[in-house]
């Protein structure tokens, strides 16, 4: 009875030591757990978000209102913040707040660049190269600058100037008492600028196919409303006669119709422009211009982040992308009357779903 009392008493102490020895290699493999979640979560609290950066002329333009608009609705959905820089039409100001942002970052930064100028592109294109930093373009840029001599210029974008022009010039010229035979006078913008002169070419294709329609002057207005209000007034004072007036994007078409309407002329001269912006929308519906282009900001810039945020985490292999993936365009949508009520449904009323998962899903065309 006493033996059986100390066995027992000893098998139970053996057990004890056992549970013992058990408990403290569970409470290490748990404190290891929550050590190595500490540790994790320490870096990741210590490496910062990679922000994500556009850069514009303005907001005081609503096309370029767009751009902001779909940068964010980009950042809200990756969870990345976000920053605009705006140029204000200043070149050197457009650069030096690239420079900042990247010191400020420490290089931790994907852009959206809408370059001021078509030779802003150049020193932009060097500085965020030796930054290290990966970016995409839009619009601007000299012919004989190529991204892809920049590993880190991930893209250059458009949309086709040309057909732009050649289209908004010929439902102008519909519009006429007798169609193709008229006077116009015309608003250009930057005259720096690719898109500018891509769309006063297309004008002008147009003009020598109908050699009974004249322009009888034309004045830079630098993409302003107002300017281009003050320039229409002067022209219109100088030749009141006129059927019709040709702008490069819809704020100066918004400051010609202002013009027109100063002068008893709206309505009786139209209008053209190109963006795609809501008012310019709501004037050919009221019979006031006759045609635009939309170019949607939404989707540019979500491109344009999309591709230079997928090339810095390693997701986008720049180096391996062809030529003709480096510089392309993409089609617009060409807007009148007749379609005016659909395309505001479809881009205004709602947001189209975009693929983001092609990049080169609307890929129309090589840049050279």
């Amino acid at each position: 009875m006493i033996s059986r009392i100390k066995f027992t008493a000893t098998k139970g102490v053996k057990l004890g030591k056992r549970i013992h020895l058990l408990s403290g290699i569970a409470l290490t493999g748990l404190f290891y757990a929550f050590f190595t979640l500490a540790i994790a979560r320490s870096a990741s609290a210590a490496e910062p978000k990679t922000t994500l950066a556009i850069s514009i002329r303005t907001l005081s333009s609503p096309y370029q209102v767009m751009y902001k608009v779909g940068a964010e609705a980009f950042a809200k959905k990756v969870d990345l913040p976000l920053d605009v820089l705006t140029t204000e039409a200043n070149s050197q100001k457009g650069l030096t707040d690239i420079k900042a942002e990247v010191a400020r970052t420490g290089g931790n930064v994907a852009f959206f660049i809408d370059p001021n100028d078509a030779s802003d592109a150049l020193p932009i294109a060097k500085a965020l190269e030796a930054a290290g930093v990966y970016f995409v373009t839009w619009w601007s840029k000299p012919s004989e600058v190529k991204a892809w001599d920049y590993p880190h210029w991930v893209a250059h974008i458009s949309f086709d100037g040309l057909a732009a022009g050649t289209y908004t010039a010929t439902e102008l010229l519909r519009t006429f008492k007798t169609p193709g035979q008229g006077k116009i006078i015309a608003l250009q913008g930057r005259l720096g600028d690719t898109p500018n002169a891509e769309r006063w070419e297309g004008l002008h294709q147009v003009l020598a196919k109908n050699p009974e329609v004249k322009l009888l002057q034309w004045e830079s207005a630098q993409w302003d409303r107002t300017q281009a209000y003050n320039d229409t007034k002067a022209m219109l004072v100088a030749h009141p006669d006129i059927d019709g007036v040709w702008t490069a994007n819809d704020d100066m078409a918004m400051g010609a119709i202002q013009a027109l309407k100063d002068a008893g002329l709206a309505g009786k001269v139209l209008v053209t422009g190109c963006d795609g912006i809501p008012e310019m929308f709501d004037a050919i519906k009221g019979g006031l211009a006759a045609a635009t282009i939309l170019n949607d900001g939404k989707y540019q810039a979500q491109l344009g982040l999309a591709m230079a945020l997928a090339a810095k985490e390693g997701k986008l292999d720049v180096k391996s992308l062809p030529h003709k993936n480096r510089q392309f365009e993409i089609p617009a949508v060409n807007v009148n009357r007749d379609n005016v009520n659909q395309v505001v449904h479809d881009y205004l009323d709602t947001t189209p779903t975009y693929d983001l998962s092609n990049f080169f899903a609307q890929w129309s065309t090589a840049i050279p």
